[in-house]
């Protein structure tokens, strides 16, 4: 009875974590210049610095004209872009789930910037475009109309090393109605993607090597807990290398992250019976 008991009080506090909600990446454009303006300014460690382009033959872009509270990124040159012009972005949804997408876009009335826009989604670069659902755009002269708020990511993209995002031109109907000119501009701001932290861990007294990851964003630690001897517990990096490696650790290890690169990592915990429980992080 007092194990059930401990257990429905572990499940709850694991279940109560599993809802945290975090940025995983974001792109306000908080700087006017080309080398600032061009990359991701928060969510994540791993995904800070993302790019955002245009693929398709737009102008380049640029980050000095207003967006909705500070700055936007802008570009041209979307004439005769339907199903060929897109703003592109990419980052890691590793560890989270319930993903959900906002941005704003406009453009420009008197010099016929594009109007119709739908963002897709894919798991790798080369990979199948596939359309997010009630992700249409419609824009307009103003920040109010071409405005998606927390539409849900498919599942498909929830925990992944990549997700790439494309804002694609679905017509060559300008935001006046007639038809896009190379001239017209198309502004976007505000882009965030969310998601709620996937449990690393529900306790089960039937599995005697259960062990528990918390990866802490803020100060950059990962907390391993674990109720029994481990001999060592190993980092390795993507390619491999051993970075890290604790020999006799304490029930509660935390390892200070910001000593290595950002990027994969594999965790690698050997308990003194020689059994091994491996995980996959991103830092």
């Amino acid at each position: 009875m007092k194990n059930f008991l401990l257990f429905g009080l572990l499940l709850s506090a694991f279940t109560a974590l599993s809802q945290t909600t975090d940025t995983i990446v974001q792109w306000t454009f908080p700087d006017s210049s080309l080398a600032q303006g061009a990359k991701s300014d928060g969510g994540l460690p791993v995904n800070i610095g993302n790019p955002i382009t245009t693929v398709g033959g737009t102008s380049a872009l640029i980050y000095s004209h207003a967006g909705l509270t500070s700055y936007c990124a802008r570009a041209t040159g979307w004439d005769g872009g339907s199903g060929s012009k897109y703003w592109l972005v990419y980052f890691s949804t590793f560890g989270y789930h319930s993903l959900k997408l906002s941005s704003k876009q406009q453009s420009s009335t008197a010099s016929e910037g594009p109007r119709d826009f739908k963002v897709q989604y894919a798991t790798s670069f080369s990979g199948i475009w596939t359309d997010v659902p009630s992700a249409i755009v419609l824009d307009s002269n103003d920040w109010t109309h071409g405005v998606l708020s927390n539409v849900n990511l498919p599942a498909a993209c929830n925990n992944k090393d990549s997700v790439y995002l494309r804002w694609i031109m679905t017509s060559n109907t300008s935001v006046s109605g007639a038809t896009v000119l190379a001239a017209g501009p198309n502004k976007i701001d505000d882009i965030f993607i969310s998601g709620v932290v996937v449990t690393p861990f529900v306790p089960s007294i039937e599995n005697p090597h259960s062990v528990s990851l918390y990866q802490n964003y803020s100060n950059n630690t990962l907390t391993i807990y674990n109720k029994e001897t481990v001999k060592n517990i190993y980092l390795f990096d993507i390619i491999g290398k051993q970075v890290y490696n604790r020999e006799n650790p304490s029930a509660n290890t935390i390892i200070n992250m910001s000593e290595f690169n950002k990027g994969i990592y594999i965790i690698k915990i050997l308990f003194d019976d020689n059994a091994v429980v491996t995980r996959k992080i991103i830092f």
